[in-house]
């Protein structure tokens, strides 16, 4: 895979992380084992599931002459950098994408991730969406419903590469399934690795070592240690100025993990012990936590007002020093520990599995392998663009290597170019064996080399590397990328080695059993009892309620549709 590739999965998902964890249906997971082959997952009652893709009187790259304008829906990175002259309107990747491809991209509207689904919501309420759009699996049933998007089925087939398919196919095509409504192909999913979802505690080991503690293995000893953090000045700066744990008023980002802990999968489907797919968020095991949370907050342990801060100002709190815990997936790094580090070299942020509140180890959910689905308006007259714009993602970026500074990204200023990319699929097994090389490579004091490694195990070493030898040099973009690198694909106790050495390695992951995306009545009814959900755990936090109001929340989620989406749920199985 291309350099950009790989860093794009590490980036780019963590930008639509939002919108991921909000997906109401989840892929089966990857395991460790290799994943099978695209002949082997094709199967015949899926769209493109063909022994070949593209017949050959097509070229699936093939530049469109004269050029065509698509105009796009998409989300952006608050924290992305242009190059001078550029912006998201108008950049490199969008000239390649013309001068190559023979496709205009044009941004209709270009929103902020964790704005995103809102504005998707409303152009599609409005009945005007854009030539082409990522929305997730909810908003794609919805879509179909009301005739708003193209059948993909055919120009599918037709146009996608080899390459494409293959990927696409590699998770035993999920993806690709959870595309389809009533057996039809309505949008390209963007694959990524299911294990975005799979949550780990990251803790500030320099605040550990000020107070003489150890790294929490239960929930009562993350409890005493956020306790610690918020009390006892772990940043010794003799200021009461500082909390245990991260905590916004998006719940669930990324603080799923602390209900994992207790074996409580909100916002999740899992398997109860009959094999039947139930949600996580009305199970019993979620008392415990909600009820252990509530206490937190009366005893100022959590931020006291977490609840009017949305995920960026959580951030703003962990990159300023005033939070010692988050619970995040193995590229948290690369997000707000990274600007930690950029502000404080001193700041060490070293990643756990989650604690156990029972001794049991907890288990990280694997999610889904489709993070969204690239639709196109019904009527527009080239729908075979968005499949020829897959094509060209993966060819120029994931199997062979494009100008890697010109298109890729610029280790000097720190600028991603690959991040502007669209309809952007990625092979769902990447990083696992990517670490291990680097690993391999630290522990025997190698250096990057162009001849052994991969692209990406080169830009990771090489990253690794530069910031082993200028640590303290924290205001430079390539360190800080160094540093990023270091603590999700590096060692010791980094993102990746928790993923791969404890839960991967051990089998500590749950996985889901949904075979789609969404279900008729929960494209319906889901939005409505996500609120519902949402606002009944926030009370419990606040005081306002008590725990039984989660039993009624249950009985309410029930009757108001959550029991037919059970069965439907099911009966996709």
């Amino acid at each position: 895979m291309a350099k950009r590739a790989g860093k794009k999965s590490v980036v780019l998902l963590l930008v639509i992380m939002t919108a991921a964890w909000t997906l109401s249906a989840c892929s089966k997971s990857n395991s460790e084992s290799a994943s099978p082959s695209a002949s082997q997952s094709a199967s015949t009652d899926k769209p493109g599931a063909t022994q070949s893709a593209a017949p050959d009187n097509v070229d699936p790259l093939g530049k469109f002459d004269p050029p065509i304008t698509v105009n796009i829906g998409r989300s952006v990175g608050t924290d992305w950098k242009y190059a001078s002259g550029e912006s998201i309107d108008k950049n490199r990747v969008y000239d390649f994408y013309e001068s190559g491809l023979g496709v205009k991209l044009v941004n209709e509207f270009a929103v902020a991730g964790d704005q995103y689904s809102s504005k998707v919501n409303t152009v599609i309420a409005s009945g005007q969406i854009p030539d082409m759009m990522l929305v997730d699996g909810v908003q794609l049933r919805n879509l179909v419903k009301a005739g708003m998007v193209e059948d993909l089925s055919s120009v599918y087939d037709k146009y996608v590469s080899q390459d494409t398919k293959k990927m696409l196919d590699e998770d035993g095509g999920y993806a690709i399934k959870s595309s389809t409504v009533d057996g039809k192909l309505y949008g390209i999913p963007v694959t990524t690795q299911g294990y975005w979802s799979a949550m780990e505690l990251w803790i500030r080991q320099d605040w550990l070592d000020n107070l003489g503690l150890q790294p929490p293995k239960t929930t009562d000893e993350l409890i005493a240690v956020a306790k610690a953090f918020t009390e006892q000045d772990p940043d010794k700066n003799d200021k009461k100025d500082t909390f245990g744990l991260a905590l916004s008023k998006e719940l669930m980002n990324p603080f799923i993990g602390y209900f994992n802990s207790f074996h409580a999968y909100p916002g999740a489907w899992t398997t109860d012990s009959s094999g039947k797919a139930v949600y996580g968020s009305i199970q019993p095991e979620m008392k415990a936590p909600l009820e252990k949370l509530a206490e937190l907050y009366k005893q100022g342990i959590i931020d006291p007002e977490f609840g009017v801060k949305d995920v960026e100002k959580m951030k703003e709190s962990i990159s300023s020093g005033k939070v010692g815990m988050a619970f995040g997936n193995f590229a948290f790094p690369l997000g707000s520990l990274k600007q930690s580090y950029a502000n404080n070299p001193d700041a060490v942020w070293n990643a756990y599995p989650m604690p156990s509140v029972d001794g049991t180890p907890s288990k990280a959910y694997i999610g889904s392998t489709a993070s969204g689905y690239w639709v196109v308006r019904k009527g527009y007259e080239h729908p075979e663009a968005v499949v020829k714009l897959a094509n060209f993602w993966v060819e120029n970026w994931v199997t062979h290597q494009v100008e890697d500074e010109k298109y890729g990204s610029d280790p000097d200023t720190g600028v991603l170019y690959y991040v502007y990319g669209i309809v952007n699929p990625l092979a769902p097994m990447t990083h696992i064996p990517e670490f291990r090389d680097v690993k391999a490579a630290l522990l025997a004091h190698e250096q990057a080399d162009k001849t052994k490694n991969t692209p990406n195990v080169y830009a990771y070493l090489d990253g690794i590397n530069k910031y082993l030898k200028d640590s303290k040099n924290s205001k430079d973009p390539s360190i800080q990328n160094g540093w990023a690198f270091n603590r999700s694909f590096g060692t010791p106790k980094s993102g990746l080695e928790v993923l791969d050495e404890y839960y991967y390695k051990n089998n500590y992951i749950l996985t889901t059993p949904l075979k789609v995306a969404s279900t008729p009545t929960m494209a319906e009814k889901m939005p409505t009892l996500k609120k519902m959900e949402d606002t009944m755990i926030m009370k419990i936090i606040l005081g306002d309620e008590g725990l039984d109001s989660f039993d009624q929340f249950v009985s309410d989620w029930n009757k108001l549709g959550g029991d037919k989406i059970t069965e439907e749920v099911n009966s996709f199985k």
